[in-house]
């Protein structure tokens, strides 16, 4: 499960960096009707574990990664997506105002898959993070 804290800042950080380079992220939960003509974002999270910090702590910690798919039309070229991949990935690393607790950490890059069927290319970034807050 991610924490609605995590999800909100990579939401509204991944929002002012796509509207920034001239993209919209999508959440593949709210179905879209309109998706753009052009390349977009789509944003998803994955939690791999979420636990006390200890046998009767207060403090959960939990792991995971943000991630940002790229969805660019065939025959745009690998250069313009790579370079807003890299627009990306910097307003996660250089991240200020952060919730408490929030860390994000190391960025991984997933090549695209170019004999995917459909008329997009996906250049994922995978963003981990460490969020730790105080169970209520």
């Amino acid at each position: 499960m991610t924490t609605p804290a995590v999800w909100s800042d990579a939401w509204n950080r991944a929002t002012a960096a796509a509207q920034a380079d001239g993209l919209k992220v999508l959440d593949q939960a709210a179905q879209n009707q309109d998706v753009p003509a052009g390349p977009f974002w789509v944003l998803e999270t994955a939690s791999s574990t979420s636990d006390r910090a200890g046998a009767g702590e207060p403090v959960n910690m939990e792991d995971g990664t943000v991630w940002l798919h790229l969805m660019v039309p065939k025959g745009t070229g690998s250069l313009p997506a790579l370079t807003s991949r890299k627009v990306m990935s910097n307003a996660f690393r250089a991240a200020t105002n952060l919730p408490p607790g929030l860390y994000y950490r190391e960025h991984s890059f997933d090549p695209p898959d170019l004999n995917q069927a459909g008329n997009r290319i996906r250049f994922s970034l995978g963003i981990d993070y460490q969020y730790q807050d105080i169970l209520t």
